[in-house]
């Protein structure tokens, strides 16, 4: 079994949902698995929302070297509490604010996701981030976002 760590983002940017109006929060990571660079994602945070929803941008591959976008991809999920754990939902790459950004990789659709050799390690990462990245694990448990360690930017 892989071992993973995470290092926080430094930084917690506050945008305007376009749909609604109401403030969002975004925070990013990185993860490393058994000791080199191995996933960046990025997460929004919709606590003006009355559903609790954490959407994840995750990229997986070679992330030790800059210019190995090409040796990367990446995927859109939906995370949502429930009763005594948290729900997964892979989306489509169009619905992520970070759809143009091209050193994520390969953008993979969600039937291409869910096929994909990567699948186990989308999922194994998402889940890492989920329980040890503090403002994503608080929000999805209908906390205050824990904010410790990151400068709030607006």
């Amino acid at each position: 079994m892989s071992v993973l760590s995470l290092e926080l983002g430094p930084e917690i940017a506050n945008f305007k949902c376009e749909c609604c109006g109401e403030l969002f929060k975004s925070v990013c990571g990185f993860i490393e698995k058994d000791d080199s660079a191995y996933s960046v994602y990025f997460a929004t945070l919709h606590n003006g929302h009355r559903e609790i929803a954490a959407n994840l941008t995750i990229s997986v591959g070679n992330w030790w070297d800059d210019n190995a976008a090409d040796e990367r991809s990446w995927i859109y999920v939906t995370v949502v509490p429930t009763a005594d754990d948290f729900a997964m939902t892979v989306g489509e790459p169009s619905e992520s604010r970070h759809h143009g950004y091209k050193a994520l990789g390969k953008a993979l659709s969600r039937d291409d996701a869910l096929q994909s050799p990567l699948k186990e390690d989308f999922f194994e990462v998402a889940d890492y981030i989920v329980v040890n990245d503090p403002a994503i694990h608080s929000y999805l448990l209908g906390e205050e976002i824990n904010i410790r360690g990151r400068v709030c930017k607006h």
